[in-house]
C-alpha cells in the first residue's frame, strides 16, 4: 500500500508568498491549483508597500477559500511611508481575508531606507497591528539585535496570549531564535532550509520547539533544491516541509499537522467548516460525485493542475466526505441521465464509499457510473477483484482512462504515481469485464494523436472505446 497516495494529503499552509509578483504572470489559478495537489490548503500573499498591499486584499478577495492576507510597508518602501499611506493601511487591514499586518521589520544588509526611518516605520506600524488585534509578519536581515530591542519594548506576552507574530524567512542564530519565540513570535522556514550551504539553519530549525515553526516559500524568490536558482512557487512548501522533517527526525505528516496548526494560531484562522468544495455538481444531463481530490496519476492534460474547479463548481476538497454527505448533496437523483463518481480525484481510493452511495443510488432507480485510472487496487493494496467485488450489481459502467496503446505512451501522457501502471490498468480492465462489468475505456484525443491503436487494445480487452475531447483551456 503506498500511504502518500492511499491516505488524505496532509494539510499545508504556506505563510508567506507574494502571489501578485509579475513573474507569474496573473496566473493565480493555476499556482494555487498546483498548491492544492501538493496539499496547500491556504496561502497567504504578502504586501510590501502600498500597491501590493492594494493586491493581496483584492486576491484574498477572490480566492477567500484558498488565499489570506498580509498588508504593510517593508523596511526597504519605509521611506514612502507617510500618514497617508499608513491611514490606507488601516482601512486594507479591516478588510475581510486580511490577517496579518507585513511585511514589515528591518533590514541592515541592503540599508534601502536609513535605518532610524526603518525603525520608525517599523515601530509604527507594529503599534496600529497591536491595536487591530493583528499578528505581524516581520522581515529581518543582519538586524536581530536591533529587532529584539524593538520587540521588547512590547514586553513578555501574558499567558494564554495569541502568537504576536512570525520572522519571515527566520536568519538568525539559534539564540536569536530563542529570544524570538520568548517574545511571543514564531519563525518561518522555507526554502533556504534546503540548500547545501544553509547548515547553520538547519541546526537552529532542529533546536526550535515544534509549537514555533511555520512554513514558508516566499515564493517567487528563494526556491528549494531541487528548483533553486528558478521560480518559486506555493506548491514547493511540501519540500521544505519534508526537510524540516528529515531534520526533526520525524514523519512529514507530523510535520505538516503541527506547522498548520502553528499558522492557523498565528493568523487567528479557524477549522475548516464544511468539504470546501461542491459534493455534486450537474454538468450537462448528469449529475457529478466528488468523493476525493486524490489522484494515482498526474495526467498531461488533466484541469486540476490549472483549474480550482469546473462548470462554476470549485473541487479541490479541504476534507473527504462519507457516504451521507454525498447523498445529501445528491438529494433527488430522479432529474439526471446518469450519476457518475469522478470529482478532481480517483473515485475508487474510497470504494467502500462509492459502494453505498451506489447503492442508495440505485435502490432509487439511477444510472451509475464511475471513471476511474484503473490503478485504485494498487494504492489500496489489493486485487482487482477484491476492489470490484462489492461493486457488482451496482455500478451500470466502468469508464477506465486508458489513454495509450502501450507502456511509453501511457507513462507520458498519464504520467502515474506506480511503476507498472500501464499492466495495472489492463489487469483492471479485463478482470472488470471477466466479473461481468460493462467497462468503457476512454483516450483523450490530444493533438496529433493516433486513436486507433487505443481503440484495438479496448477491443481486444472486451471494452467499449470512447475518445475524449480535449480542452486545452
Amino acid at each position: 500500500m503506498n500511504e502518500t497516495i492511499f491516505d488524505p494529503a496532509p494539510a499545508l499552509v504556506d505563510t508567506h508568498a507574494h502571489l501578485d509578483d509579475p513573474r507569474f504572470g496573473g496566473k493565480v489559478e493555476a499556482l494555487l491549483a498546483r498548491a492544492r495537489a501538493a496539499g496547500v490548503v491556504r496561502v497567504v500573499t504578502i504586501g510590501v508597500d502600498r500597491e501590493t498591499s492594494r493586491r493581496a486584499v483584492r486576491l484574498a478577495r477572490e480566492y477567500p477559500l484558498d488565499v489570506s492576507a498580509a498588508v504593510g510597508v517593508s523596511p526597504h518602501d519605509a521611506g514612502t511611508y507617510d500618514e497617508a499611506v499608513a491611514a490606507e493601511l488601516e482601512s486594507l487591514a479591516a478588510e475581510p481575508g486580511v490577517v496579518a499586518w507585513g511585511e514589515i521589520g528591518l533590514d541592515h544588509y541592503h540599508d534601502r531606507a536609513p535605518r532610524d526611518v526603518q525603525r520608525r516605520v517599523f515601530l509604527d506600524q507594529l503599534r496600529r497591528a497591536r491595536a487591530r488585534g493583528l499578528p505581524v509578519v516581520v522581515h529581518c536581515r543582519e538586524a536581530h539585535a536591533d529587532l529584539a530591542g524593538c520587540l521588547e519594548e512590547e514586553g513578555l506576552p501574558g499567558p494564554g496570549e495569541p502568537p504576536r507574530g512570525v520572522l519571515h524567512c527566520f536568519s538568525g542564530t539559534a539564540d536569536d531564535a530563542r529570544r524570538a519565540v520568548a517574545l511571543g513570535y514564531m519563525a518561518g522556514v522555507g526554502g533556504v532550509v534546503t540548500f547545501e550551504n544553509a547548515r547553520a539553519l538547519r541546526e537552529t530549525v532542529r533546536s526550535l520547539p515544534s509549537e514555533s515553526v511555520v512554513l514558508e516559500t516566499d515564493a517567487p524568490y528563494l526556491a528549494p533544491h531541487p528548483h533553486r536558482g528558478k521560480r518559486n512557487e506555493p506548491a514547493y512548501v511540501r519540500l521544505a516541509s519534508e526537510r524540516v522533517a528529515e531534520l526533526r527526525g520525524v514523519g512529514f505528516r507530523e510535520i505538516a499537522r503541527v506547522t498548520t496548526a502553528n499558522a492557523r494560531r498565528l493568523f487567528r484562522l479557524p477549522e475548516p467548516e464544511g468539504f470546501g468544495a461542491a459534493l455534486a455538481y450537474p454538468l450537462g444531463r448528469n449529475l457529478y460525485l466528488n468523493p476525493t481530490s486524490r489522484c494515482t496519476n498526474d495526467c498531461a492534460f488533466c484541469v486540476r493542475r490549472r483549474k480550482l474547479g469546473l462548470g462554476g463548481n470549485r473541487l479541490w476538497l479541504d476534507r473527504e466526505p462519507g457516504a451521507g454527505d454525498l447523498i445529501e448533496a445528491v438529494g433527488d437523483p430522479a432529474p439526471y441521465d446518469e450519476v457518475v463518481f469522478c470529482g478532481f480525484g480517483e473515485p475508487l481510493l474510497r470504494a467502500e464509499v462509492v459502494a453505498e452511495t451506489a447503492r442508495w443510488l440505485k435502490e432509487r432507480g439511477a444510472r451509475v457510473r464511475v471513471n476511474t485510472n484503473g490503478t485504485a487496487h494498487l494504492a489500496r493494496g489489493e486485487t482487482v477483484a477484491g476492489l470490484l467485488e462489492p461493486l457488482r450489481g451496482l455500478v451500470d459502467e466502468l469508464s477506465v482512462s486508458l489513454n495509450a496503446a502501450d507502456a511509453t505512451g501511457y507513462e507520458k501522457i498519464s504520467r502515474p504515481v506506480f511503476g507498472g501502471a500501464f499492466d495495472a490498468v489492463l489487469d483492471f480492465t479485463k478482470t472488470a469485464v471477466a466479473m461481468g462489468f460493462v467497462v468503457t475505456a476512454s483516450a483523450v484525443a490530444l493533438p496529433d494523436a493516433d486513436l486507433a491503436p487505443v481503440e484495438r487494445l479496448a477491443a481486444g480487452l472486451g471494452a467499449r472505446f470512447r475518445a475524449r475531447a480535449y480542452k486545452n483551456d
